[in-house]
């Protein structure tokens, strides 16, 4: 069964510190994951899953987070500058990226 609450985790990528926000509340219309710089507050990058999508990876997970984080910085998100706020309104495309990467981990 899903948890339905909001999560804090730190994840290492690249040598740089992120802090991520999982927000699972039942009452929210998706589930969303937003991420920070460690040292900023002002940048970021959220995404928000459909309940059904986010059915089929646990957000939770540090490698789920590193890739959802990688993916961010390959498409152009400047984390370690002031103000650099990247929103992705659906993301269930990311679903198949995020199986393959944990497919490669195993």
């Amino acid at each position: 069964m899903k948890p339905y609450r909001k999560r804090f985790k730190k994840v290492m990528v690249n040598g740089f510190q992120f802090h991520c926000v999982i927000n699972e509340y039942f009452r929210n219309e998706s589930v969303s994951f937003r991420v920070y710089p460690y040292n900023t507050k002002t940048s970021y990058f959220e995404v928000y899953f459909s309940w059904k999508g986010s059915w089929f990876f646990n957000l939770n997970l540090p490698s789920t987070c590193s890739t959802l984080i990688k993916h961010a910085i390959d498409n152009g998100w400047v984390y370690n500058r002031e103000k650099k706020q990247v929103s992705i309104e659906q993301g269930d495309f990311l679903i198949e990226l995020i199986e393959i990467e944990n497919n490669q981990a195993k």
